[in-house]
């Protein structure tokens, strides 16, 4: 759904609040996927890496679990939601960090499309990704409009990805991340055979 002007400060919180669960339930599902993978992995190398991947999303997932009735309470109290309040401040910064969280689980689904290909995940993985990739661009205009509604209050330091800042090289970028992808409102192909190729990505060089 687009970001509209008219939009009030409930309608957005809603919005988020919708995103927040929704991920929230989607990370379940991912985590369930790791856990045989971690379990069985065939070295310490294979299970460091999915460990790792677990690891930050669980830690995400506590994050929203805090979050979330915090949205809450902003929603059935309007008159808190003022600057001069700063647990106000707080939610608008942790709203911040999310969107990171969610560049992060965006990038955590397209590597486990890697690694589980050939699988009966592949398609639950697909189906996550592309409704990540949209509830992700949802939240950036989200908070492009709440930063201007509260003159940047909703900015949060360490919580803009690599391939969104303006003075990083862009050779150390993935396009399919960058805001030039969002233009085209849609994810970037990235799972097939000739992208594969194209990028040089295999599985052992994701894990490399």
């Amino acid at each position: 759904m687009m970001e509209r002007e008219e939009d009030t400060l409930e309608e957005r919180f809603l919005n988020l609040k919708d995103i927040f669960n929704r991920t929230n339930e989607a990370l379940v599902d991912f985590m369930k996927i790791l856990e045989p993978a971690i379990e069985g992995a065939k070295d310490d190398h294979e299970k460091l890496y999915f460990h790792h991947i677990y690891e930050e999303e669980e830690h995400r997932s506590d994050r929203l679990q805090e979050l979330l009735p915090k949205l809450e309470s902003f929603l059935e109290n309007p008159g808190m939601q003022q600057t001069s309040n700063a647990e106000f401040i707080h939610v608008l910064q942790d709203i911040s960090l999310e969107k990171f969280g969610l560049h992060n689980f965006l990038e955590h689904l397209d590597l486990a499309l890697f690694q589980f290909k050939d699988t009966e995940h592949f398609n639950k993985l697909q189906q996550l990704r592309e409704m990540t990739f949209e509830d992700y661009q949802e939240t950036k205009r989200i908070l492009q409009a709440l930063n201007e509604q509260f003159d940047g209050a909703a900015s949060k330091g360490g919580s803009i990805p690599t391939d969104e800042k303006e003075d990083v090289s862009e050779g150390l970028k993935i396009e399919m991340y960058t805001d030039d992808a969002a233009l085209t409102n849609r994810p970037i192909p990235l799972h097939t055979p000739t992208q594969i190729k194209k990028r040089g990505f295999t599985v052992g060089s994701l894990k490399k």
